[in-house]
């Protein structure tokens, strides 16, 4: 029979309330913050592979970023590659 700590899971529970209202805080625009816009493009695949990295170092909630766009075309200064596509992500930064 093996035991839990449930301790440490409170304590866990409490950190991860924190950390996910720090996220929110800077989810939505206000009058006294910044806004940065990030872009990544590359296949689906990879596209995801980073988000969900970026969910797991806690940077982003995997529902803030857009759904997939298209890339730029060739007339676009963005350079791609044939059926890559694109998300988008806004955060809210103090501005400084």
């Amino acid at each position: 029979m093996q035991t839990q700590d449930f301790l440490s899971t409170a304590s866990q529970s409490s950190d991860t309330v924190g950390i996910e209202l720090s996220l929110k805080l800077h989810a939505y625009p206000k009058s006294d913050r910044e806004p940065v816009k990030l872009l990544v493009i590359g296949s689906r695949e990879a596209v995801n592979a980073i988000v969900h990295s970026l969910h797991q170092h806690r940077f982003a909630e995997v529902f803030e970023w857009t759904d997939f766009l298209p890339a730029p075309s060739e007339t676009n200064p963005l350079q791609t590659r044939p059926g890559e596509v694109m998300k988008a992500l806004v955060k809210y930064l103090p501005k400084g």
